[in-house]
C-alpha cells in the first residue's frame, strides 16, 4: 500500500508527530485529523519499481478530475425557501405583469490573481500522458502542480468569503505541492495585506517576482494593492523586476 504524511505542520497533530498513513488504491487520502490531502512519501521499495507509485498517481488523477468537475464550486446565494402550499395552488384569472427589476450593484472583484485554467488542464493531461507512458515520477510531478493550482483557486475563493485563516492553510498547501508557482507567493502577499502584515507581504511579492511573476498588467489593476501604491519599497521592488 502507498504511504502518506500530512503536510500541515503546525496546524495538525498528525503532521507534528510525523505520522505515516497507509492507503490502498481508491481509499480516501485525506488526513483524519485536519482533512488536508495527504502527501505521498517515498520508501525504499519505490527505488526498486516505479510501478509502486502508479496506484497513488491514479488516485491523484481521479481527485483532480473530481475537482475540475465542480468539487470546489462556491456560491453566496442563499437556498430559496419553499413556497407555501396555498401560494402554489392559487390561480389568478388576470394576466401577470412582471414588476421592473431594480438594478443590482456589481459584485466586488475577487482578490488576487487566479492561475490559468488552460495551464491547469495542460498539467492534468500531462500527468495522464506520463502515467500511460509508465513514467510515474513525471506523472506525479505534473499532477502535483495541477493540484497546487486547484488549491490556489480554492484559497482565492475563501479569501473572497473573508475566510482568511482557511485561505492561508490552502495557500501553504499549494506552495508545498508546487514551490515554484509564482502566483502562490503573489496571493500569499495579498493575504498578508488583508491580515495587516505589510512587511511579510513585501517579502512574498519579492518571492513571486523571483519565481518568474509575469502578470504585471493584472497587478496594476488589483485593488488589493492600493495601500502599497505609494510605498517606495514596493514601487522600487516592482520597477527592478518589471524591467
Amino acid at each position: 500500500m502507498a504511504k502518506y504524511k500530512c503536510p500541515t505542520l503546525g496546524d495538525c497533530d498528525h503532521a507534528n508527530r510525523g505520522e505515516i498513513f497507509e492507503r490502498a488504491p481508491g481509499e480516501d487520502i485525506k488526513c483524519p485529523g485536519c482533512g488536508t490531502l495527504l502527501n505521498p512519501i517515498n520508501t525504499p521499495d519505490d527505488a526498486r519499481s516505479a510501478n509502486n507509485k502508479i496506484p497513488q498517481i491514479i488516485a491523484g488523477v481521479t481527485i483532480l478530475a473530481a475537482l475540475a468537475g465542480g468539487g470546489y464550486y462556491f456560491t453566496s446565494q442563499p437556498t430559496p425557501l419553499p413556497t407555501p402550499v396555498a401560494e402554489q395552488i392559487q390561480v389568478s384569472a388576470a394576466p401577470t405583469i412582471a414588476a421592473p427589476v431594480a438594478a443590482q450593484p456589481a459584485p466586488a472583484s475577487a482578490p488576487g490573481i487566479l492561475p490559468s485554467e488552460t495551464e491547469t488542464k495542460a498539467l492534468r493531461q500531462e500527468g495522464q500522458n506520463r502515467l500511460t507512458d509508465g513514467d510515474a515520477a513525471s506523472a506525479e510531478l505534473a499532477s502535483s502542480k495541477a493540484a497546487a493550482n486547484e488549491m490556489l483557486k480554492l484559497a482565492i475563493a475563501k479569501m473572497t468569503q473573508g475566510k482568511l485563516d482557511e485561505a492561508e492553510k490552502d495557500l501553504l498547501e499549494s506552495r508545498a505541492r508546487n514551490p515554484k508557482q509564482p502566483l502562490v507567493a503573489y496571493n500569499l502577499a495579498v493575504l498578508r495585506l488583508k491580515q495587516g502584515r505589510r512587511e511579510d507581504a513585501l517579502k512574498e511579492f519579492e518571492a513571486s517576482f523571483i519565481a518568474g511573476f509575469s502578470y504585471f498588467d493584472k497587478m496594476d489593476q488589483d485593488p488589493d494593492l492600493d495601500s502599497l501604491r505609494k510605498d517606495s519599497r514596493f514601487t522600487e521592488l516592482v520597477a527592478s523586476y518589471r524591467k
